[in-house]
């Protein structure tokens, strides 16, 4: 998995806030960002994705090419711990904005020949029940790809416990 001109997630990204598409790229930074600075709350994260414990590191925009078209996830979480590497593609909606089947479907398909273990979509949108995305996509994409979903609300009320109840080593940080 090459990485030639990826941007490191910031806390405080330089895009406008012009647009939907502004607003998703603004979120999805400063989460990532905050995931890689506070270390508990992105463990509290990627466990739930799958991840072993490491190294967070996450990047915002990443390019990949698929069959000829240029496909831009909006980032990309990667944990390592020695030679172990755990990846996976994030996608972000905010608003009212909802997940489309066809994009999601491309970007498992990029994840699976780039060797990522999994796709994680935030969106507004709540599963019918646990496990159950909120979107619909072709199961054979999920044979080698999972498939993770996150409501805003679960994001921020992890965070809340990560805070209050479980602690957070540094004070800046919390």
């Amino acid at each position: 998995m090459s990485e030639p001109a990826w941007q490191q997630a910031r806390l405080i990204p330089t895009s406008g806030i012009n647009g939907a598409q502004e607003q998703e790229r603004r979120a999805t930074s400063a989460l990532l960002a905050v995931m890689t600075a506070v270390k508990e709350y992105g463990r509290t994260l990627t466990k739930g994705l799958g991840a072993h414990t490491g190294d967070i590191e996450t990047f915002i925009e990443v390019e990949f090419d698929l069959d000829g078209k240029k496909v831009i996830p909006d980032g990309l979480i990667r944990v390592t711990r020695g030679s172990r590497v755990w990846a996976a593609l994030v996608e972000v909606k905010t608003g009212r904005n909802e997940l489309q089947s066809e994009q999601l479907e491309n970007y498992l398909e990029v994840a699976r020949r780039n060797g990522l273990q999994a796709l994680l979509t935030i969106s507004n949108q709540t599963s019918v029940a646990d496990g159950v995305h909120p979107a619909r996509v072709d199961k054979r994409k999920l044979k080698h790809v999972a498939l993770h979903h996150l409501a805003w609300s679960e994001v921020l009320s992890r965070a809340v416990v990560e805070k209050e109840h479980r602690g957070v080593a540094d004070p800046d940080q919390a």
